[in-house]
C-alpha cells in the first residue's frame, strides 16, 4: 500500500514537473518572437556619435526618405576635425547590422574615397583627418584635409498607408575646423 502511494506521488511531481517545463519552454517562446518582431525606432530618429578630438556629437539623419521619392535635405552637422584628429563614428544596432556605405570627401579629389560595409562587419568607423598623398611625378607630396563625411543605410519604414517600406537614410558631417 505504501509504494502505490510512492508511486502515485512520483507520478504527480513528474507530470508537474513536465507541465512547468511546458510553460517555461512555451513562454521561452513567445518572448524570443516577441523581442524579434518588435519594432525599431523610425529611421528618421536613428542617431550616430561621432567624435574628434575631445569633441563628441550627436548626428541626426540629413536625409531619410523612401527610395523612390524625392528627398528634402535636413541638418549637416559640424564637427571640427583637426588635420592630426581621426573621427571616430559609432554606429548603432539599427546602422550597423545591415550594409551601409561610408563616403569621404577631402579638399584634393585624388583623396576621396567610399568604403562598404557588410552588415555586423563593425561597431564603429574611423576616419583620418588629412592624408598624405604622393606625387606621381615624383615631386613634392601634399595633404588632403578631410571635408565631408557622409554615411548612408538603408532601413525599413512606414509609408504613409501603413505598409513597411524600403527608406534611405544618410547622415552628414562636415568636418570643417
Amino acid at each position: 500500500m505504501a509504494e502505490r502511494r510512492n508511486k502515485g506521488r512520483n507520478l504527480r511531481q513528474f507530470v508537474t514537473l513536465i507541465i512547468a517545463v511546458i510553460i517555461v519552454v512555451v513562454v521561452s517562446v513567445l518572448f524570443q518572437r516577441w523581442w524579434n518582431d518588435r519594432p525599431g525606432p523610425p529611421p528618421q530618429e536613428i542617431t550616430l556619435e561621432a567624435s574628434a578630438g575631445d569633441r563628441t556629437v550627436t548626428v541626426t539623419p540629413y536625409s531619410a526618405c523612401e527610395i523612390d521619392a524625392e528627398c528634402p535635405e535636413g541638418e549637416v552637422t559640424d564637427l571640427p576635425v583637426g588635420a592630426d584628429d581621426t573621427l571616430t563614428i559609432m554606429l548603432p544596432p539599427e546602422v550597423y547590422d545591415r550594409d551601409f556605405s561610408l563616403l569621404m570627401i577631402y579638399d584634393n579629389p585624388a583623396a576621396n574615397d567610399q568604403r562598404l560595409y557588410p552588415g555586423n562587419s563593425t561597431k564603429k568607423v574611423e576616419v583620418p583627418g588629412s592624408l598624405a598623398l604622393k606625387a606621381d611625378d615624383g615631386g613634392k607630396s601634399t595633404e588632403a584635409r578631410l571635408l565631408v563625411v557622409e554615411l548612408r543605410s538603408p532601413q525599413i519604414g512606414i509609408a504613409a498607408d501603413g505598409t513597411e517600406s524600403p527608406v534611405r537614410v544618410v547622415w552628414s558631417i562636415n568636418a570643417q575646423p
